[in-house]
């Protein structure tokens, strides 16, 4: 090994710079049995880099569901804390307050600030409020939690605070799009990989119909010099668009 290789390897640090996470470093951490197809570990590169998720510190991991029509599907959850953390890197943010929705033995509802129940309430649900210094009113979130109680695990144990974590994280997602979109909790049923998009920062992109434009264009100029050296250009203009539209229209 070169001492440029020696440098490069000693620079290269996955624990704390995402940017240089691979292909392969995904397959190894994520994917040690080989379930994942290589478009999804591909998604789930583009997850950790494009939104600098550590995986090492478990802001975002794979679970694996077993769906009812049978079979197995696979969503990148994140996790609240990676939520938060992100947005108080935006420069606009200001905090928040999150709390409690429950109904007193009289039938009425309070707001309780934390994920304290007074005796005799019941829970019905959790709030939030995120304030951005360029909001004239805060962004604020109730949810339900008859629709997101799983009646397992830690939702049994701790509703309240489930339930509170439930509204901060919609309330963050919602005040902070740009920071927090395509970003999904366990509380969320996670992101399938299908779904995901590809949000790796980039330059001005081109829509869809732009791409497959450009494309077609390129087909058709590479026909016409394929017409000048080749006698069957036929076959030619066949294999070619064949060739580009599976490589690149998928997009």
């Amino acid at each position: 090994m070169t001492n440029n290789q020696l440098s490069t390897q000693a620079k290269r640090d996955i624990a704390v710079d995402t940017s240089v996470w691979t292909f392969q470093d995904v397959k190894r951490y994520f994917d040690p049995q080989n379930l994942l197809t290589e478009k999804q570990v591909g998604q789930a590169l583009s997850l950790i880099k494009g939104r600098n998720l550590n995986p090492l510190a478990n802001e975002v991991y794979i679970v694996a569901y077993k769906k009812k029509t049978g079979g197995t599907e696979f969503s990148l959850i994140v996790s609240k804390e990676a939520f938060l953390k992100r947005a108080t890197q935006n420069p606009n943010y200001e905090g928040f307050e999150a709390g409690v929705v429950t109904v007193d033995e009289e039938g009425i509802m309070h707001e309780r600030k934390g994920a304290i129940m007074l005796p005799g309430d019941t829970l019905v649900g959790g709030w939030a409020r995120v304030y951005r210094k360029n909001f004239k009113v805060p962004v604020e979130i109730f949810v339900s939690r008859e629709e997101y109680d799983k009646k397992q695990s830690t939702w049994n144990a701790m509703p309240a605070t489930m339930i509170r974590k439930t509204a901060l994280v919609n309330a963050l997602r919602e005040a902070f799009p740009e920071d927090l979109s395509n970003m999904y909790t366990e509380d969320d049923g996670g992101e399938t990989f299908d779904r995901i998009k590809d949000i790796t920062p980039q330059e001005p992109q081109e829509s869809k119909e732009e791409v497959i434009a450009r494309k077609m264009a390129q087909i058709e100029q590479f026909n016409k010099e394929q017409e000048v050296t080749h006698p069957e250009p036929e076959l030619v203009e066949e294999a070619i668009q064949g060739e580009l539209l599976d490589g690149e229209l998928e997009y």
